[in-house]
């Protein structure tokens, strides 16, 4: 390397950008180098770093969100192969403007329709996006907050309860699979208030209408109001149907 040159080599390794020193040393040697407009010697210097930087972060995210189907593709959310979406509104969702805005996503559909893999690609590339995400199973989650809260010291709960609630986009998938008493059904009730008033958005899976989650989410008849609560916060925002064709 030219010894005019070796302070932007240092500056760059001070800087910790090891692709763009790897990529400066190769551009110095090339012939081609006294043609490159100022931009496009900026853009070749900086792309390597880049790729690196947003691909590492995409992995990161990915880990962070616990989702375990990681081979889901967005391209596939659309009507053919055995399965018939709302497309107009899955375009909608894909273009995570929901996100934005704050809103909600539910995705409907018979056990086997494809709502699982439908969370997990629009997860995915949440992740891509630089969304924060955590994907989940209703159960699980219910039940790990039941356990907490009935601890002596709820300390470990709350903080649970706001862990899930700070996520940008929290994925649950087979909500309303499992029936919950009216302890359940008022931890769940916390939580989904809490994501509204943060200004967060829930993506869920569900075989059932929510017309019908009186049935399907608690055990007891005076939960009414909190399970009116949950409904009325969670509908709120897009709406994914997805069939089995013939």
């Amino acid at each position: 390397m030219s010894n005019t040159c070796h302070d932007i080599e240092e500056m760059l390794d001070t800087l910790r950008l090891p692709k763009c020193v790897e990529k400066f040393d190769q551009m110095l040697g090339n012939p081609q180098l006294g043609s490159y407009s100022p931009t496009q010697f900026l853009r070749e210097l900086l792309k390597p770093q880049y790729i690196a930087t947003v691909n590492k972060r995409f992995a990161d995210n990915l880990r962070k969100s616990s989702l375990l189907e990681t081979d889901a593709k967005v391209e596939n959310l659309r009507t053919g192969n055995g399965r018939t979406y709302n497309d107009t509104t899955v375009h909608q969702v894909l273009t995570y403007r929901f996100a934005d805005d704050r809103m909600n996503v539910g995705v409907y559909g018979v056990t086997g329709a494809g709502k699982s893999y439908f969370l997990a690609a629009v997860c995915i590339e949440a992740c891509r996006l630089n969304y924060s995400c955590k994907f989940v199973d209703y159960c699980d989650l219910l039940d790990e907050l039941l356990s907490l809260n009935q601890a002596a010291d709820k300390t470990k709960y709350r903080k649970r309860v706001k862990y899930y609630a700070k996520f940008q986009l929290l994925f649950i998938d087979d909500f309303a699979i499992s029936r919950y008493d009216e302890e359940g059904i008022t931890i769940l009730y916390h939580l989904i208030k809490m994501r509204t008033d943060l200004h967060k958005s829930t993506l869920f899976s569900c075989q059932y209408s929510p017309e019908e989650w009186g049935k399907y989410l608690g055990k007891e008849p005076d939960c009414y109001g909190k399970l009116d609560g949950i409904r009325r916060r969670l509908s709120t925002g897009y709406t994914v149907i997805i069939e089995r064709s013939n």
